[in-house]
């Protein structure tokens, strides 16, 4: 039978994969939010009307003429996917070390 302190570590460990998943969706979201600025300069019409690929050659343009929004989210989102990476390893190391 589990003690006290065995079910509530594995109680903390269930709260920490929560807490990560909390802040994967999070970071998801602003990614997308950054995905939809790179569009921002399409007009409302273009929008409505054309598919996404040709939203995206739309998009292109202004990223040749300044790619800063894009590499800006694109090197972000690389350290907070690193960081989640990191974190789900120390969760699942914790867990089997025990």
């Amino acid at each position: 039978m589990p003690t006290n302190d065995e079910i509530e570590k594995a109680r903390q460990a269930i709260m920490r994969l929560r807490e990560l998943l909390d802040i994967m969706r999070a970071q998801l979201q602003e990614g997308e939010q950054v995905y939809q600025q790179l569009f921002a300069h399409v007009s409302a019409e273009d929008k409505a009307a054309l598919k996404e690929k040709e939203l995206q050659r739309v998009a292109a343009f202004a990223v040749l003429e300044d790619s800063t929004l894009l590499s800006n989210a694109a090197l972000h989102l690389r350290f907070v996917a690193r960081n989640l990476e990191k974190d789900f390893e120390q969760l699942y190391d914790n867990l089997m070390t025990e």
